[in-house]
């Protein structure tokens, strides 16, 4: 009870804030943790429960492996990320030896390091809308060779725990073993889950199908502990060879709740091992470790992108991207602590340090455009753009400006078109600007958050500015851009769901639309009319239903 209520405040806190929620449960640890309250001791209970944990985090990455998906972004999958993991960690490792640390502990610190936080980077992403973007291509890529990378530390962290030698032949013996061991799991794993899942989905029972699911990822974890290896890596192989079924979808969708509590045990166990008072005995070394982090990281990824083949702006926000801790160099930190095979001295300061860099994570990635300022490149790029804008609009007046043209805006410019509405389209993904363009639509290649961009597409000119791409800090962006004209421009803004509506209100927006209130009431006047209504009585409930959702 301590712990879920613990949590439950702590996440709650650290969301309502834009933070990570593993940095809520690690901050839960370290207060109930003995060097703290001592309300919970790290005792085995609660170790246990970790390790189910970290055997379903394992087991989630290995949905998200795909072969395939390697294969097509093999730069930068394979060039950039093995390039980035093993500078960082020759660096890192080299420079602890030349100051008196044993290999063993500096190769494990230094890959540590070298691991970014993959479920920050690629919400923020995701939010900002730069997941396909080529710096945010090229971060996913990095970090998917992390997330493998992670496998043989883990092995190796095992074998020094045990022996504590560096022998190349017994290391190269024990990755064999390891690998002889993930290929025979994974060949003997694909048809006994295919056999297994194809039966139990013929049963139609969601608890059976659950149940199957646990049985697998545990089960292959205990085999693969029975030959000697870490039971998180036969639970990443049993996802790997469920991620490349059709049952992938379904199985991440049951087993999620799961992993969410028990990784969040997980990180909580972590936090209980950090000791605040390192912060003032060691307060040079974390600051050290920071630095680290920060420049030297950032630059061994930048060099990283130019080698893979990237422009200098993309390599320069991926390194700004990527300059922070992740969960799995904490998970490294935690496992060769706890063995003893980093010294408390040694493992604390960088513990620290990696909290602290991957709870700044999230606001240095906002920034990350500032990285291309040193290069010129984004000035010129946004002059560019800008002139072609503007030749595009010169002639519009009381126009709409229609911001983002996807799914949702293609069709606001459908309707346009067809109502003989003069408008301008901005769409700044590729993808969606390439088939608004095959439809003909009037649409130009930019980005709507920055000024010169709307004031190039007559946003003073403007009748009405629509908004439909659904990215929080950007619809703030735009419609305070709106805010400050004089006479402002209409604003309607669509939003994914009508968690925003309020916000956004407040904002000045003329009014907000939610997608999923417009399907909703789409569906109701359909079901409406089937129930015996008239086409009359239907638009009026529906109407009304309409007036009072938007106004509340």
């Amino acid at each position: 009870m301590i712990l879920l209520a613990a949590s439950g405040l702590a996440v709650g806190l650290f969301t309502a804030f834009r933070m990570p929620a593993v940095m809520g449960y690690l901050l839960v640890g370290v207060a109930l943790g003995p060097h703290a309250l001592d309300l919970i001791d790290s005792a085995e209970d609660t170790r246990f429960f970790a390790e189910l944990g970290l055997i379903f985090l394992m087991f989630m990455v290995g949905l998200e492996f795909s072969i395939p998906t390697i294969i097509r972004a093999r730069r930068d999958v394979l060039v950039a990320g093995s390039v980035q993991v093993g500078l960082t960690m020759a660096l890192v490792a080299g420079g602890l030896v030349t100051t008196g640390v044993a290999v063993q502990p500096a190769i494990i610190m230094g890959g540590a390091i070298a691991m970014s936080s993959t479920a920050v980077t690629l919400k923020q992403l995701a939010e900002q809308g730069e997941i396909t973007s080529r710096h945010g291509r090229l971060s996913l890529g990095i970090l998917l060779f992390q997330d493998l990378a992670t496998l043989p530390l883990i092995i190796l962290v095992g074998a020094w725990s045990q022996d504590g030698t560096l022998a190349p032949m017994a290391i190269l013996k024990q990755m064999a073993v390891a690998a002889a061991a993930l290929a025979a799991a994974a060949v003997i794993a694909r048809p006994l889950i295919r056999v297994g899942f194809s039966w139990v989905l013929k049963s139609r029972s969601a608890d059976l199908f659950l149940l199957w699911v646990l049985m697998t990822a545990l089960g292959t974890a205990y085999a693969v502990h029975l030959a000697g290896l870490a039971p998180p890596i036969g639970a990443f192989v049993a996802g790997m060879v469920i991620g490349e079924s059709e049952f992938r979808h379904r199985v991440e969708e049951d087993i999620r709740p799961f992993r969410d509590v028990l990784v969040g045990l997980f990180f909580i166990t972590v936090g209980m091992g950090i000791d605040l008072s390192a912060m003032g005995a060691y307060p040079g070394t974390i600051l050290l470790w920071v630095i680290v982090f920060a420049p030297v990281k950032a630059l061994l990824v930048f060099v990283t992108g130019l080698i893979a083949g990237a422009h200098r702006e993309a390599s320069a926000r991926t390194a700004v991207i990527l300059a922070h801790g992740g969960e799995f160099g904490l998970l490294l930190m935690a496992l060769a602590l706890q063995s003893g095979l980093v010294s408390s001295e040694l493992g604390q300061p960088l513990l620290i340090a990696l909290a602290l860099t991957m709870g700044l994570a999230p606001l240095i990635i906002q920034r990350n455009h500032w990285a291309e300022w040193p290069f010129g490149r984004r000035d010129r790029r946004i002059a560019a753009t800008e002139i072609s804008i503007r030749a595009q609009s010169g002639n519009l007046n009381d126009h709409v400006v229609l911001c983002g043209c996807g799914r949702v805006g293609r069709l606001v410019a459908t309707v346009l078109e067809s109502a003989e509405i003069p408008y301008i389209a901005i769409e700044m993904d590729l993808t969606r600007f390439r088939a608004a363009r095959r439809q003909g639509h009037e649409v130009v290649f930019g980005d709507a958050r920055h000024q010169r961009i709307l004031e190039a597409a007559g946003l003073d000119r403007a009748l009405l500015v629509v908004i439909t791409f659904d990215h929080h800090n950007a619809v703030e962006r735009v419609l305070h851009r709106i805010k400050a004209l004089d006479p402002a421009p209409a604003s309607l803004v669509s939003t994914a769901d009508d968690l925003d509506v309020a916000h956004f209100a407040r904002l000045d927006a003329t009014a907000v639309f939610p997608e999923n209130l417009a399907a909703g009431l789409e569906l109701a006047d359909r079901a409406l009319l089937l129930c015996g209504k008239t086409q009359d009585d239907a638009a009026r409930i529906v109407n009304t239903v309409r007036a009072e959702l938007i106004q509340g």
